[in-house]
């Protein structure tokens, strides 16, 4: 195996403005923040006495905490300590700071090894959606984000699931998928309806698409808070010139009126993370999922 290059979209660019903001992410207390050099990411606990760094503020492009008043620049080194004017400042007092970069309306978090930011990767971007507008909302899932990836995923649970929206017009009859794998995610094609197949798109690590119609895309991204909980980054592309506020509230109500079918049943499945599944016997008709899973293999 070699070297692992996960960029992960962690929140929308959004959610981030002036202040510090607290997120949990792979069961880690993180603080993101903006410096003038760009966003920030940092454990949220600063290392004189535990407090939490997202409640402070950024002072002097620095984050301040709001215990002591201690602020550290964009490395992570604590640079000012205001109850300590005359003591010089430890040169390994600090802080871990992560590598992230923002692109695409999404904050990014490096999740691979150790590499020098000019050997990074760039990030996956879903090629059909460049130089569309879209719609977003932002929901939580009762469920490890592995499982709620192979849910999207999945065509066959659509009549089942969702038979009273998205599933209604199908029935519970054989359902062929046919899968194009690439080199870091897949594309699965539903064959069953005449006309124009619906297209799910899946890169890795955690970013799905549907092309639902030839004016609309849907897109979601899942973003691990811990072992049981994920937070969802929906959005909805199109060309048509929608005002963003009524983009936004599509968004959130189509999304969350079928997400919602989803949570009871994704959140039941044992075990919670798929990479624990060995023994779970498979269909044809599962090829997305399968591709998920050889994906996982792969690149951890």
């Amino acid at each position: 195996m070699g070297k692992k290059t996960d960029w992960f979209p962690v929140l929308a660019s959004s959610e981030l403005g002036k202040r510090p903001l607290a997120k949990t992410r792979f069961g880690e207390r993180l603080v993101f923040w903006r410096s003038n050099d760009g966003v920030v990411c940092m454990p949220d606990r600063c290392p004189h006495r535990g407090a939490a760094l997202s409640l402070g503020r950024v002072v002097n492009n620095n984050i301040a905490c709001p215990f002591h008043g201690l602020e550290f620049a964009s490395g992570g080194k604590c640079v000012h300590m205001p109850v300590e004017q005359s003591q010089r400042i430890p040169d390994d007092f600090g802080i871990r700071s992560y590598a992230v970069c923002e692109a695409d309306g999404y904050v990014w978090l490096w999740r691979g090894d150790e590499l020098p930011a000019a050997e990074r990767p760039p990030v996956p971007k879903h090629s059909g959606l460049i130089g569309r507008r879209y719609g977003e909302s932002t929901s939580l899932w009762p469920a490890h984000y592995t499982r709620c990836i192979e849910n999207v995923c999945d065509f066959s649970h659509l009549p089942f699931v969702h038979s009273k929206t998205i599933g209604r017009t199908m029935s519970d009859s054989p359902i062929p998928v046919e899968l194009e794998e690439f080199t870091g995610g897949f594309r699965g094609y539903l064959m069953k309806q005449k006309g124009a197949k619906p297209m799910l798109e899946f890169l890795y690590p955690n970013m799905w698409m549907l092309h639902a119609s030839h004016n609309i895309y849907m897109t979601a991204v899942f973003v691990p808070v811990d072992d049981h909980s994920t937070e969802v980054y929906g959005r909805s592309y199109y060309r048509l010139p929608i005002p963003k506020m009524l983009a936004d509230a599509y968004t959130r109500l189509s999304q969350l009126i079928v997400f919602a079918e989803d949570w009871p049943v994704v959140a039941s499945q044992e075990p919670w993370d798929v990479k624990d599944a060995s023994n779970e016997r498979l269909l044809p008709s599962d090829a997305p999922v399968i591709a998920y899973r050889k994906l996982l293999r792969n690149y951890q």
